[in-house]
């Protein structure tokens, strides 16, 4: 795609985004005046039950001679139930290293006492610093806010990356009108990637202006009356298909650099082996890093298998993304911590130190959004994965995750496309996990009748992909997630243990006691023998038509397992009856069957699906199947008193 500004003449490519150079007519860049009509409004007119919505929102770049970016933002949003618009309760600011918040003001207005009150908050220290995978973010708990407040706030950050210029314009609620402003000397060009939803501005200008004897090239979109995007449960990452603008930076030229547009992959390849935190690092003396023993193991597969288990164990990923270096070799063998890419380049060079071919996957994380292998761009890219080739197969690595192996890999890794970087070649790989994980959930109980209470051993086995996720989640906060069980299940749980299997699986296990899973009546007992275990199921509730595939991301198995032990001077006078069903094509499975052996009831319910994606159209099939699974397992046992 060629460059669409010219010093003569103005040239606009855009990507899926279609506008003509329009006489400025309407205005941008002027924020409302308050009017105390809008706290009196009463409930959205583009869509009547929704929590909030933004009233005014502004997005402005202004990309500077020397390269630095002031990214300004305004925004009005009115609140009409609190309760449910928790997402816009809270301001938060994203400040990425080597960035700066120069500025911030956030107001709040209400009605009290029949008097507008505003509310004003502009010192830095009422921002609180929080920390997200590597991410710094300032945040303010707006105060004060009730049922018809507006709350209106802007900052400004200034950065050097010149990249990151997306703005997302679907948003949970309505918007009545927001307006993204791009301005740039003609040094740079862009051009718009608009995948996702494709959303016409309702104004549009396009034109060129001189600044202090430079050429700018402007552009402004605005848009009214947007209806929210509805999100739905089991797609990767919504934000893969909301509208937005996301300008493609295809050339940078200044006194003593040059940037052009990237026309290929292999191109890419070339450019990222000049780089000397990409192909110069890979070119480092590992040698002396890895045991001998380890790396002369006679056996490929398994002397591929056993560096990366010695860098996992050896190095503890900072959750920084990432392609390129953050640190030489020496200096991550001292701290024995890095970035994603200080990491997986590492073990590139380890199994290329031992004899293995290995080359760097390259590929966008799912909360990066999809990558677009049609139209090459290296700041697309996030992540760097480690693949080998062993006996003509080829084999994926990620050493950030200590509890992953071969080919078994993070949710977060799992979209769709990457970037094979082979000497100077960059091919395109489509990527899918054919894995299947399973969850294996076992309760041993027994009832004491005469206090009321359910107790017991509680186990949760998570395998696969599940198993990689529940350890990463124990890792990053060992308390939080032990607690997670009381607060998902609403039972008394105590001694926690939480552990990785010799075979990899990892492994949580508990006692509990509840008072709430049986009712006592007289001499019955009427209770749910799968117990707590019937609130952990997903939920297929969507009314509206579905519009995106259903993507799990991993086939899976779940079993959940019950052995209640039935007091001698009880008998069981009704137990639920069994289901079993089946898809006709076999993809999806589901079993539901009560036993009784001695004196114990043994219940197992168990769901599968031999997939990891399906079809949109698949989705009132889940529903039904899962509506079969919430009437088998919210059946109940009686249990009587014995006569004598």
């Amino acid at each position: 795609m060629k460059n669409f500004v010219t010093t003569n003449k103005l040239n606009v490519a855009v990507c899926c985004l279609a506008f003509n150079v329009l006489s400025a007519q309407h205005k941008f860049l002027v924020q409302p005046a308050f009017e105390e009509t809008d706290l009196r409004k009463e409930n959205s007119l583009i869509e009547k039950t929704a929590p909030a919505e933004i009233l005014y929102r502004s997005v402005r770049f202004n990309v500077l001679r020397d390269f630095s970016v002031e990214k300004e933002y305004y925004s009005k949003i009115k609140i009409f139930n609190k309760d449910k618009a928790e997402d816009w309760l809270n301001i938060e600011i994203p400040v990425q290293t080597g960035e700066s918040l120069d500025k911030y003001d956030v107001k709040v207005y209400n009605i009290s006492n029949g008097k507008v009150e505003k509310i004003s908050i502009d010192k830095k220290d009422q921002l609180k610093e929080n920390f997200v995978k590597g991410l710094k973010f300032y945040k303010v708990a707006v105060p004060n806010i009730l049922d018809g407040s507006v709350i209106e706030y802007s900052y400004r950050i200034t950065t050097n990356n010149v990249f990151g210029l997306t703005h997302y314009l679907e948003q949970n609620i309505p918007v009545v009108y927001q307006e993204y402003n791009l301005e740039y000397p003609d040094s740079l060009a862009y051009f718009f990637d608009n995948t996702g939803n494709a959303i016409v501005p309702k104004h549009q200008v396009a034109t060129t202006e001189s600044r202090m004897g430079a050429l700018y090239n402007i552009y402004r979109f605005g848009y009214e009356n947007m209806k929210p995007i509805r999100k739905e449960l089991f797609t990767k990452d919504m934000n893969r298909f909301r509208g937005k603008i996301k300008p493609e930076l295809k050339k940078f030229t200044t006194k003593y650099f040059s940037y052009e547009e990237i026309t290929d992959w292999n191109t890419a390849a070339k450019k990222l082996d000049e780089i000397d935190n990409f192909g110069g690092y890979l070119k480092s003396n590992v040698k002396d890093i890895v045991p001998e023993n380890i790396k002369t193991y006679y056996e490929p597969s398994e002397r591929a298998n056993k560096i990366f288990g010695f860098v996992k164990d050896n190095y503890k990923w900072n959750r920084k993304d990432g392609i390129f270096a953050e640190q030489t070799v020496k200096q991550l063998v001292k701290t024995k911590s890095g970035s994603g890419a200080d990491i997986n380049l590492l073990l590139i060079m380890l199994l290329r130190n031992a004899g293995i071919e290995a080359n760097p996957l390259l590929i966008s994380t799912v909360d990066n959004g999809i990558l677009n292998i049609v139209a090459p761009n290296i700041g697309n890219l996030n992540f760097v994965l480690a693949s080998a080739k062993i006996n003509n197969k080829m084999y994926i690595y990620d050493a950030t995750s200590f509890n992953s192996k071969a080919d078994l890999l993070p949710e977060r890794d799992w979209n769709d496309f990457g970037i094979l970087l082979e000497k100077d070649k960059g091919i395109t790989l489509s990527l899918k996990n054919t894995n299947v994980s399973k969850k294996e959930q076992t309760i041993k109980a027994s009832l004491d009748i005469e206090n009321s209470i359910v107790k017991g051993t509680f186990s949760q086995k998570d395998n696969g992909m599940y198993g990689i996720e529940s350890y990463d989640e124990f890792d990053i906060n060992k308390d939080k997630y032990n607690e997670s069980f009381k607060s998902k299940y609403g039972a008394e749980m105590k001694d926690v243990e939480s552990k990785v299997l010799q075979n990899g699986d990892f492994e949580t296990q508990m006692k509990f006691s509840g008072n709430s899973l049986i009712d006592v009546v007289g001499s019955k007992i009427v209770m749910n023998p799968l117990l707590f275990l019937n609130k952990e199921n997903e939920l297929f509730d969507q009314t509206e038509a579905r519009k995106h595939q259903i993507d799990f991301i991993s086939a899976f198995d779940k079993e959940k397992r019950v052995e209640l032990e039935i007091p001698e001077n009880y008998k069981v006078v009704s137990i639920p009856k069994d289901k079993k069903i089946r898809t006709d094509d076999k993809e999806i499975s589901y079993s539901y069957k009560v036993e009784t052996v001695g004196n114990k009831l043994i219940i197992t319910s168990k769901i599968s699906t031999a997939n990891n994606t399906y079809p949109k159209e698949y989705y009132p099939v889940f529903k039904q199947i899962w509506k079969v699974i919430s009437d088998s397992e919210n059946q109940v046992v009686s249990l009587e008193k014995k006569e004598g």
